[in-house]
């Protein structure tokens, strides 16, 4: 037993001596290959501020100075407490000048605005042609200020908007965000960031809650919340009576009381009440700004390296929060990250579970590396049986081992069995030992195959690592993964061998998924080729067609051009000729009109009382004829007016051409509704003598109502705008529509209404001009609706 003790610390010490050298060789390898790198970090604010402190457990964690040979130097300016005054700064650079005079960096880190605002004012002449890498910068602009040979880094930006969406996409029911946010300069200008995402939500009610309120306040109002809201944590650090909350205070009271789930967008604040959100976190801020540096440290230059101006979140979630809500973990973003999760056995035990795997299996190769030494030694230890040798080897090595472990003969017998190969085979140790593995475990189909491995093992001297399947005692397969090592005697011949067996029925069954997976996106993918393909030769021939139809298309507009022409020349003409015979009908008419008036006057008591009649309707039919005459003028004017389009206020318009109707108004009650509109791109006087016509109607056929109403407003349609002018007249039948706009066609008889026709048809042409178009809607003696659209301001 003293030789067996002696053997073993001479193995152990030889051992210790060739771990302790490889160990110093790799240590001055490593030296040589790295030499030392040198990063000063400097940041605006004090140790002990979260942020700043989880920056740099970012930077170290991705660094990792000690592994990776960096000297990492970190300074706190101290700005937010100190302030960062012009003799501050002088004070600061006077400590760095002389604390680092005789130290060269190979790269600088900076978080927050004061850091990178000293660094541009002073790296010159501290630090010159240091690369600098800037991280929780706040200014947008930065990148125009910065000297991009030098700098580079990220901006600060926060998910407000994928906060949102994501906490909508959670709760599909949502129809209002409570939003609390409080009056001070950061919490104004997050508001002002959060009005700015608002016409993205125009379906969604907004309620902002402030420190107008106090806690208790706060706390009330939320709580009685509806169930189709949620909450969205801005800042609130005082209430209305100044007291102070702390962001972890102030949002754990509110969440608690809050009936509904609360977001937020700061990892500061997840653990005390917020579901969760895009998240923006000074430890990934750090990790981000780190893989830049490295890339300089690589070789990489500043200028070629972007500053990040898109926000650098992350989705991170409370498991509680979540478990309150009724939030799966399989609703989150891929790649999300929950904090709070219950740890399952494993991830509680991890370094408890694999110390013992390593723990057995360094006991099981020390075991074996003894077992092989002590067969050698086996004919000079006296008395030592074979079966004594399996109970120790088996009752202290493998037993219990999570691998199958048999030992088998050349002839087919089997020796010990662990209780694991007992449960991979269906057999007992007993059972096994009595049965030819070869003949009854092996399917016949694998005999040719583990016998090649065999011979292999054989002919090589070493071990062999294949698959196959057992058959187990109730007629089942399984697939089986082995570790076969020989033993040999001392003529060379295999003695037994040792075989560690893994089951692998469950990795077979995975990889057999996988192919079929596989193939069928082959299969998928061969389709998608072949509808490409067609979609392609359809996508050419549309584009032949296209051609030709476009030359098909500049032989009409030719065409249409001499039209237009022709078209221009036809209506100067019709113009003149409306104007020189409205010249020529107004001075007989004006006789006419003019005579019979004085017949009236001066020899009415000549005429009898028939003869009056007739001359009062011959000076009606002048007048008459002398309004058709203007209306046609009008008609024609308002094709040749040269239009002045630029944006108008349509309920100006509106109001002031009612304004202008005195005349029709006295002795009438008429409420008159003008709706707020929106501004149009038109010409100001025509859009008036549009108004003029429609309001003048309104009027017209509402005269029999003792108490008419009048109503003008907008709506939208298929995303355009639409105005109306509504009105509870006579109203006309919509079978008549199709008449309404033509020239001189009334709806109504001239003993009822009077009027040429004309009005809509000038309203019409004005309309079409803009590029709009104009329809109605009625019922008889109930309400008519005038619809028209034009361009958007």
């Amino acid at each position: 037993m003293n030789i067996k003790r002696n053997i073993k610390f001479i193995m152990i010490l030889n051992l210790s001596i060739i771990i302790f050298l490889i160990f110093l060789l790799n240590s001055f390898l490593f030296a040589q290959e790295n030499p030392t790198k040198s990063i000063l970090v400097l940041n605006s604010y004090h140790k002990g501020f979260l942020w700043t402190d989880n920056i740099v457990k970012g930077i170290e964690a991705v660094l990792e100075p000690e592994k990776n040979n960096i000297k990492l130097s970190v300074e706190y300016m101290d700005t937010k407490t100190t302030g960062y005054e012009t003799e501050y700064k002088k004070q600061l650079y006077d400590l760095y000048k002389y604390k680092y005079r005789n130290r060269k960096f190979d790269l600088i880190i900076s978080s927050d605005d004061n850091a990178l605002d000293f660094l541009r004012e002073f790296h010159q002449d501290l630090f010159p042609g240091v690369p600098i890498v800037f991280c929780g910068v706040n200014n947008l602009n930065i990148s125009n200020m910065i000297d991009r040979k030098i700098f580079t880094g990220i901006i600060e930006l926060h998910s407000v908007k994928g906060t949102i969406d994501l906490a909508l996409r959670l709760h599909p029911g949502t129809r209002q965000i409570v939003f609390v946010v409080e009056n001070s300069p950061t919490g104004t200008y997050l508001w002002n960031q959060i009005k700015g995402l608002l016409k993205y939500y125009e379906d969604i009610r907004t309620t902002r809650i402030d420190n107008s309120l106090s806690m208790e306040q706060i706390e009330d109002k939320v709580r009685k919340l509806p169930d189709d809201t949620i909450v969205y944590w801005g800042t609130l650090h005082r209430d209305k009576f100044e007291k102070y909350y702390a962001f972890e205070e102030g949002a754990s009271r509110v969440s608690k009381a809050s009936s509904r789930p609360m977001y937020g967008h700061s990892v500061q604040i997840l653990p005390y009440g917020i579901v969760g959100g895009k998240l923006l976190g000074g430890f990934y801020h750090g990790q981000i700004v780190a893989e830049m540096a490295q890339r300089i440290l690589m070789g990489e230059k500043a200028l070629d390296i972007s500053v990040l101006t898109e926000p650098q979140t992350q989705y991170m979630f409370n498991y509680e929060q979540m478990q309150r809500f009724g939030i799966n973990i399989s609703d989150l973003p891929e790649g999300s990250i929950v904090i709070n999760k219950p740890s399952s056995f494993y991830e509680e035990n991890k370094i408890l579970i694999w110390g013992v795997i390593v723990f057995v299996a360094l006991q099981m190769l020390i075991i074996i590396s003894l077992v092989m030494n002590i067969t050698k030694r086996k004919k000079a230890e006296e008395g030592l049986t074979e079966s004594l040798q399996r109970e120790r080897f088996w009752a202290d090595i493998v037993r219990n081992a999570f691998v199958g472990v048999a030992t088998g003969y050349p002839d087919g017998r089997l020796g010990m069995c662990n209780v694991a190969y007992q449960k991979i085979t269906g057999y007992s140790e007993k059972e096994l030992q009595t049965i030819d593995w070869n003949k009854i475990l092996t399917p016949p189909e694998w005999e040719e195959s583990e016998t090649d491995k065999l011979q292999e093992l054989h002919r090589m001297k070493k071990s062999v690592q294949y698959e196959k399947e057992y058959i187990r005692k109730d007629g089942s397969r399984v697939s089986v993964e082995l570790l076969v090592h020989p033993r040999f005697d001392s003529n060379g011949n295999v003695e037994r061998y040792f075989a560690f067996v893994i089951d692998i029925t469950e990795r077979k069954k995975t990889d057999e998924e996988l192919q079929k997976h596989r193939e069928h996106l082959e299969e998928l993918v061969n389709e998608r080729t072949v509808e490409l393909e067609e979609k392609t030769k359809k996508i050419e021939e549309s584009q032949q067609a296209l051609t030709c139809l476009m030359e098909d298309v500049n032989e009409s507009r030719a065409e249409l051009d001499v039209l237009n022409k022709q078209l221009q020349a036809a209506n100067k003409e019709l113009e003149a000729f409306a104007y020189s015979v409205s010249h020529d009908l107004r001075a007989p008419l004006r006789n006419i009109d003019g005579f019979s008036q004085i017949l009236l006057e001066d020899y009415s008591d000549i005429l009898d009382k028939q003869g009056r009649h007739y001359l009062q309707r011959v000076r009606a039919g002048t007048q008459n004829m002398g309004q058709l005459i203007d209306d046609i003028l009008s008609l024609s004017r308002s094709g040749r007016h040269t239009m002045d389009k630029k944006t108008i206020n349509m309920e100006s318009i509106v109001r002031e051409v009612y304004d202008s109707l005195e005349n029709e108004l006295k002795d009438r009650k008429v409420d008159l509704v003008v709706h707020e509109c929106p501004p149009a791109l038109a010409d100001s006087h025509l859009v008036k003598i549009v108004f003029t016509n429609l309001l003048s109607n309104a009027l017209k056929f509402t005269r029999t109502r003792e108490n008419a109403k009048i109503e003008t407003g907008f709506m939208t349609e298929d995303g355009h705008t639409v105005f109306f002018i509504k009105d509870n007249g006579a109203g006309f039948d919509m079978k008549y529509a199709d008449k309404l706009f033509i020239p001189f066609q009334r709806l109504h008889r001239a003993e009822e209404y009077e009027g040429s026709g004309i009005g809509l048809a000038i309203v019409q042409r004005i309309i079409h001009r803009h590029g709009g178009r104009i329809w109605a809607e009625s019922k008889i003696d109930v309400r008519t609706t005038f619809y028209f659209t034009l361009p958007k301001s």
